[in-house]
């Protein structure tokens, strides 16, 4: 449905059954399937092309996630499907987090 454009603003109650909700659940999309998946490639794409600058995981991790403008929720469950994606996707397993380091994996 395509709601009308009306010159007043919406009421508080149709902004909490209504627009919050919408919101809330694109967030949750974008932080469960989006956001794992661009940071993965942020982070190994920068490393295979020699790109990354000597920082902390949790800083990778942030200067990929500012994209998005917004809020990690979970941040710990995202990074778990981060890494998750590094080894499985891009052959990168983390050796160390501060400084972020990686060796390859030969599959």
């Amino acid at each position: 449905m395509i709601r009308k454009c009306a010159d007043e603003d919406i009421s508080d109650e149709e902004c909490k059954k209504v627009i919050n909700p919408f919101y809330d659940n694109y967030h949750t999309f974008v932080e469960e399937y989006i956001m794992p998946e661009v940071i993965a490639f942020y982070i190994a794409n920068s490393f295979n092309r020699n790109a990354m600058r000597e920082a902390s995981f949790l800083q990778h991790f942030n200067s990929a996630a500012d994209m998005f403008n917004i809020v990690s929720n979970n941040y710990e469950k995202t990074k778990e499907k981060v890494i998750k994606l590094l080894k499985l996707k891009y052959a990168l397993e983390i050796i160390n987090e501060d400084p972020l380091d990686f060796k390859r994996i030969e599959y």
